[in-house]
């Protein structure tokens, strides 16, 4: 067997090692990694038996909806999900004056989980009652009518009514699957941008002592896991 010989096999021998230990790379950081756009996309559409086409269609209109009812002030609910509102705390807080940036924690949109959703991931929903209110309430309701609508363009049709619904309930399983695995989910903008709509994680609350607003008294709230939005860049800027 000639040096040559082996010298080719050695280097095959490390190629093939060095592409393997790559693709375990890419699958390690996946997992824990934010979900990408088509990755979001093609999860809806193999859950509601739509094609990506009309799931991006679905999921654009969900965000581009909720993006526009934001920008006027108005809050926006997808019906079984949550609702998004401009945070009273992120227009307290403001800016730093030095650097023009906000805080790291904060985000310019809050989200409540509405019951449904709460209880598909086995949080405590807080006060049920208020809950539902602010997803019953909402300026903007985004439901399976409202999708089918928004995805129709001059003669372009739009969804079924029920693909709407399907598209709406697979975004609402794919996420609770992804943050009871305690990953992060990642929503595409809706403008095909390179930047996301916002991303969903779940965050650990810690107990509180405040007051009970009807009898000033302190009260304390346990600690207990709640759903987190962060908004994304494009969105944070549209509505401040």
């Amino acid at each position: 067997m000639t040096q040559h010989t082996l010298s080719r096999r050695t280097v095959l021998r490390r190629g093939a090692l060095a592409s393997t230990a790559f693709g375990l790379a890419l699958a390690t950081t996946g997992g824990a990694a934010a979900s990408k756009k088509p990755e979001l996309v093609e999860a809806m559409a193999s859950e509601a038996g739509l094609s990506k086409a009309d799931a991006k269609r679905a999921l654009d209109a969900i965000t581009g909806g909720t993006t526009e009812a934001l920008k006027k002030g108005d809050s926006a609910v997808l019906v079984g999900f949550g609702s998004f509102s401009i945070s009273k705390r992120s227009a307290r807080t403001g800016r730093n004056p030095q650097t023009g940036r906000r805080p790291k924690d904060d985000s310019a949109v809050t989200f409540g989980a509405c019951p449904e959703f709460a209880a598909a991931l086995a949080l405590n929903p807080g006060k049920g009652d208020e809950a539902s209110a602010k997803c019953r309430d909402a300026d903007v309701v985004i439901d399976a009518a409202y999708v089918a609508s928004a995805t129709r363009h001059g003669s372009r049709a739009g969804l079924s009514k029920a693909d709407s619904k399907k598209a709406i309930d697979a975004l609402v399983s794919v996420t609770t699957e992804a943050l009871k695995k305690g990953d992060r989910l990642s929503i595409p903008a809706p403008d095909g941008s390179d930047d996301s709509f916002g991303s969903f994680s779940i965050s650990k609350r810690s107990a509180r002592t405040g007051r009970n607003p009807q009898t000033g008294k302190r009260a304390q709230s346990a600690a207990k896991n709640v759903v987190k939005f962060k908004a994304g860049a494009e969105l944070s800027k549209a509505v401040n």
